[in-house]
């Protein structure tokens, strides 16, 4: 099972919780981008912790893709 990320986590209780709309397109662009910085920042986070070794059999996004993707 994939980790949700804390941007899905926090989506998905303001929308259980009817504070926000589940269809509104504004709405879908801003958690988009959100999900994009956050994404950025697991792999920044990921290139300052991981020694030369583990880079060499991973990368990032293969990290990032692994752990959070669930599509």
């Amino acid at each position: 099972m994939k980790q949700e990320t804390a941007i899905e986590w926090f989506v998905d209780e303001l929308q259980r919780a009817g504070w926000i709309p589940k269809d509104s397109s504004i709405m879908n662009y801003v958690i988009l981008e959100a999900k994009k910085m956050e994404k950025e920042q697991i792999i920044e986070a990921w290139n300052n912790g991981y020694d030369e070794e583990d880079r060499a059999t991973s990368n990032p996004n293969q990290y990032y893709n692994e752990t959070f993707k669930s599509e």
